[in-house]
């Protein structure tokens, strides 16, 4: 059975503020949303292929463009949690919490 993926609500918001700081540069946007599907498509079948975050090892993080997505795997329920979608230059620490 493959493991699904699901946005939690705080990551959904990430996306729409993504989206807005990047509303001047569509093809940019367009690039990391194609990005963020297909790596997050590929944890399906492979979710353990991103490394621990080490600052906060519950974490996995996930090397985008210029943003870094933090998940987390539940093999009980066969569920991808995606926290935070993040842009690499913030404060990342305080920014998981």
């Amino acid at each position: 059975m493959k493991i699904e993926p699901i946005y939690l609500p705080v990551a959904n918001r990430d996306i729409l503020r993504i989206d807005e700081a990047l509303s001047d540069y569509p093809n940019k946007a367009a690039r990391i949303f194609q990005e963020i599907d297909k790596k997050v498509t590929d944890l399906k079948d492979m979710p353990y292929m991103w490394p621990v975050y080490q600052a906060r090892p519950e974490y996995r993080r996930m090397i985008l463009e210029d943003h870094l997505l933090f998940y987390k795997v539940d093999e009980d329920d066969y569920k991808i949690r995606i926290h935070r979608i993040l842009y690499a230059k913030m404060d990342i620490p305080e920014h998981l919490d």
